[in-house]
């Protein structure tokens, strides 16, 4: 899947959940970077899952890779990249990591509201 495809995901579920922009905005994002990352760092392909739950919009992207888990790194002013989970941190009410059998699932929790 790339980004995309991700946003578009995304848009219609906040659409068919009559979720409001700003929600839709922040999962949109976050979707965003979580597959961004499978294609930039796992290069292989992704599965996303988008759900709702009583804490909000939860994103999920799987990947099939036994590369490292992300973690969560200090900010480099100077690196013109490598900002991707500082994004999904700041937007999420909630995200981790799942270490999968073959791969991993990254997950951000977007807190939500209905559209007025």
């Amino acid at each position: 899947m790339a980004p995309r495809a991700a946003r578009e995901v995304v848009r219609g579920a906040c659409r068919d959940w009559r979720l409001d922009q700003e929600t839709c905005d922040d999962a949109v994002l976050v979707a965003t970077e979580l597959v961004a990352n499978v294609v930039d760092h796992a290069h292989t392909s992704c599965v996303l899952t988008v759900s709702r739950a009583a804490a909000g919009l939860r994103i999920a992207v799987r990947d099939f890779s036994a590369s490292p888990l992300p973690e969560l790194r200090p900010v480099n002013v100077r690196a013109p990249r490598g900002r991707g989970l500082q994004v999904v941190a700041a937007v999420s009410a909630a995200w981790g990591v799942t270490d999968l059998d073959g791969g991993k699932s990254v997950w951000a929790v977007v807190a939500n509201g209905t559209a007025p």
